[in-house]
């Protein structure tokens, strides 16, 4: 018998998808649940899970950060990213910070069937329209590099908390950092998107779809 963790601030989707993976997983599980990041962290250190389900988007701290923090007290746990954004958008990022694997809430129940067989038995999970994104990645040329991709975690947060409407104040509050730390993130993010206002990061990030 295998022990999941499943990492969600929403109680009825947890309990939703925790019932459907018990009827269709052909690997015997028992699931534990966390509703935020530093729950699911100590819970994480305390137990021996096969597999973490991480939802990227929590209310005290973003899945990143969180994955990062799993990995530095176990490197091996197997961690999966559940998002609603674009593959596009935080693959690369999910991947490179040691997550095995990146699943859309989107997907069909049989897409997240094979997503957690494939990690449970050992593997990473990568899909078609994933691998096409490394491939690019890696080749890393001028014309298929997004500028959005060379911000780090942390700018990358804070452009789509800048974005949601949120003053330095706020932001800084929320990331328990200075105001004058993230007042040099976002000069950062000018330096690298190539913009020189707050206007310009809205609107940069509405061009392509980049939100929290």
């Amino acid at each position: 018998m295998k022990r999941i963790l499943f990492v969600d601030d929403h109680s009825i989707l947890r309990q939703g998808v925790i019932k459907l993976l018990q009827e269709i997983l052909e690997t015997h599980v028992v699931f534990d649940e966390a509703s935020d990041g530093q729950h699911a962290v100590k819970m994480a250190g305390s137990c021996e899970y096969a597999l973490v389900l991480l939802d990227i988007s929590l209310p005290d701290q973003n899945g990143l950060s969180v994955l990062k923090q799993m990995r530095v007290q176990n490197p091996k746990l197997p961690v999966i990213i559940l998002s609603t954004h674009p593959e596009e958008h935080y693959v690369i990022r999910t991947l490179r910070a040691g997550a095995a694997g990146y699943v859309n809430k989107g997907c069909d129940a049989a897409v997240l069937k094979e997503a957690i067989e494939k990690v449970l038995s050992g593997k990473r999970y990568v899909s078609p329209t994933q691998a096409e994104l490394l491939a690019d990645a890696i080749c890393d040329t001028s014309e298929n590099t997004r500028l959005y991709e060379t911000l780090s975690d942390r700018e990358y947060q804070l452009v789509c908390m800048i974005t949601s409407g949120k003053t330095l104040t706020e932001i800084a509050r929320e990331l328990n950092l200075s105001v004058k730390t993230a007042s040099t993130y976002r000069s950062r993010v000018l330096e690298k998107l190539h913009l020189r206002t707050t206007a310009d990061i809205i609107n940069y990030c509405i061009r392509h779809n980049l939100s929290e």
